[in-house]
């Protein structure tokens, strides 16, 4: 019953004296100019043992030396190093082997001017199988040209010798 009405409680229960925080400043500074304790109060309660500056720095270094022959022990050590990049680069080279076995017919020179000869193709047809098959440079360009007997004629005396035309 005494606990539904917990939640209608409005003050905390604790209560300062009159006027203490106004004249706590006053108060306290005049202890300290006193020099006064806590009552009842004679020693620090704090005493450093005999001798005691002189022989730390002794006692310090022997357990620093008696603890530095314990064992470390590594999470991870070479050996399980090696073991696990040994068998990620086998994997690696499974995968790459086994997964990459596309089969490329690489074509011959051979093959290529049999198609060509083989097949009725003009020049536009040519051209425009080799423009689906992005082989053209960007500034490749056909032009056609009308082949004179003189021109042709000119051509072969300049470009040409004599030993290779009569063979």
């Amino acid at each position: 019953m005494k606990e539904d009405k917990l939640h209608n409680i409005n003050s905390t229960g604790f209560k300062a004296p009159k006027d203490y925080f106004e004249s706590f400043d006053k108060k306290l500074m005049q202890r300290i100019e006193e020099g006064a304790s806590i009552n009842g109060v004679t020693a620090t309660g704090f005493d450093v043992p005999k001798d005691y500056f002189d022989t730390v720095e002794n006692n310090i270094i022997s357990k620093v030396k008696a603890e530095s022959s314990t064992k470390v022990v590594r999470l991870f050590s070479r050996k399980q190093l090696y073991y696990v990049s040994g068998i990620a680069a086998s994997l690696l080279l499974m995968f790459a082997i086994f997964i990459n076995n596309s089969s490329t017919d690489e074509l011959s020179i051979e093959m290529v001017e049999s198609y060509f000869e083989d097949s009725d193709l003009d020049s536009y047809e040519l051209a425009e199988l080799l423009s689906e098959a992005d082989v053209l440079e960007d500034d490749f360009t056909l032009i056609e040209t009308e082949f004179n007997e003189e021109n042709l004629e000119n051509y072969l005396l300049e470009n040409s010798d004599i030993e290779s035309i009569l063979e």
